[in-house]
């Protein structure tokens, strides 16, 4: 073990991590439950396994199946099956072969022996090479992609774009007057490398990037922006753009502080979200809702904020109700559209529109705790501190909708967003805010 990294080998030969995996993988085919830990030893151990696939030739394959270049490419490890040889032989000639066979045994060769001045010249070579043998069959790589990742990879937008809404969030508190330009400039810079991020992810993927957890999370920090802005051109009020910073800060660290729980990884899609149209159509305004509620979420605690600590001069807690209330009402649109949608892509995949579905039922809840807040105002039984209070309970129904019936309840037909974690840190922030919020609720009542 070097650091946070660990040896394939000891992972593959460690005979008590062996038979934790072991019973880890009965208890899978046994349809029982799964713990985290488990979970995360089944990874590294796929993880280890990949790798020593990879550095005994068996995956991935490099010669295109003759005729047929979407089939299963042949690997290296298979030019010792006679059968594939045979078909090998008769597209390829033996000096292409032996070409590629050679390039990338020296660039194992010089990864096992640490060769670092030299690696990247012999990678390259190998990849002329296997470019070369494609680009002789008519088969070109999307070498667009493959250096959007790598950009991807080094820029790392999402990083500085939470640095950025935090500088922006802070100077918006400290500087008044003219100076309040600078915040902007920050807001909108950290804007733009949260865009960027984006865009690159949906060109790597060739999809809407919000098909996990992480995706999601970035997603709906974007969102909680996008409407701050608009409510911000609404009204002219830079309080909304500083409440969503915060917000989308806040977000951005949760997904870049905790990768084993919210994996980064750009990994291909299950079957069932291979729809575009349903994905883009369905999960954006569902996401989108989300964003709209942790937009309102943030607002609500600085109404709250502003009741228990107003002072003369300082925002006035009933206008800034009025913009919660807008918020409010942007998500509800979005949540019941995004529920009725998703009916009918259930009906469209699982032959039903309703099934009652964990993920069906608690976004239909959180749908009816947010109408509880909206109807509550309207009729008047809510003045404006009761609706920050009750939008700030409601949001639990959201995360449970989001995170609880994928990271704690797992279960359902939406299998294919099951994972476990982070289940201590999402209660312990969730006591620590209603603390927070009963202590405003406290001196609020204390100074009436």
């Amino acid at each position: 073990v070097i650091g946070e990294k660990i040896s394939p080998e000891l992972v593959l030969t460690h005979l008590p991590f062996q038979e934790k995996v072991e019973q880890a993988l009965q208890r899978q085919e046994r349809k029982e439950r799964v713990g985290f830990l488990d979970k995360k030893r089944l990874e590294l151990f796929e993880r280890a396994r990949l790798f020593q696939a990879v550095a005994q030739g068996s995956i991935p394959g490099f010669f295109p199946q003759p005729g047929d270049p979407r089939a299963g490419w042949i690997p290296l490890a298979g030019l010792r099956d006679l059968e594939r040889r045979a078909v090998l032989e008769k597209e390829y000639s033996p000096s292409e072969v032996a070409e590629i066979q050679g390039a990338l045994g020296r660039l194992f060769r010089e990864i096992r022996e640490g060769e670092k001045d030299s690696l990247l010249e012999t990678a390259s070579a190998f990849r002329h090479s296997l470019g070369n043998l494609l680009e002789s069959r008519g088969i070109v790589l999307d070498q667009f992609r493959l250096d959007a990742e790598r950009a991807y990879h080094r820029i790392r937008p999402f990083h500085w774009a939470w640095i950025l809404y935090l500088a922006s969030a802070l100077l918006w508190f400290l500087v008044r007057g003219r100076f309040q330009v600078l915040p902007l400039i920050f807001f909108g810079a950290g804007f733009l490398a949260h865009s960027l991020g984006f865009i690159q992810r949906s060109l790597i993927a060739l999809r809407p990037p919000v098909s996990n957890m992480y995706e999601s999370v970035i997603w709906v920090a974007w969102a909680a922006l996008f409407f701050s802005m608009i409510l911000g051109l609404v009204y002219r009020k830079s309080i909304l753009p500083a409440v969503a910073a915060w917000v989308a800060a806040f977000s951005l660290l949760i997904g870049e502080s905790f990768p084993a729980v919210l994996d980064p990884s750009l990994s291909p899609l299950v079957p069932v979200l291979r729809n575009n149209y349903w994905l883009t159509v369905h999960v954006l305004t569902i996401t989108l809702s989300y964003g709209a509620f942790a937009l309102a979420w943030g607002l609500a605690h600085a109404v709250l904020w502003v009741f228990a600590f107003r002072s003369k001069g300082g925002e006035d807690p009933e206008v800034l109700s009025q913009y919660l209330y807008r918020a409010l009402q942007i998500g509800v649109v979005l949540l019941a559209a995004g529920t009725i949608l998703g009916g009918v892509w259930a009906n469209d995949s699982w032959g039903r529109f309703w099934g009652w579905d964990p993920k069906e039922t608690w976004a239909l809840i959180a749908l009816f705790g947010y109408l509880a807040v909206l109807h509550g105002r309207f009729a008047g039984w809510l003045g404006s501190f009761g609706t920050a209070i009750g939008s700030i309970l409601a949001f639990s129904g959201v995360l449970m909708a989001w995170y609880g019936v994928n990271f704690v309840l797992a279960a359902g037909f939406h299998s294919y967003g099951f994972s476990g974690g982070g289940l201590p840190y999402v209660l312990a922030a969730v006591l620590l805010d209603l603390i927070f919020v009963s202590f405003l609720a406290f001196r609020y009542n204390k100074l009436h």
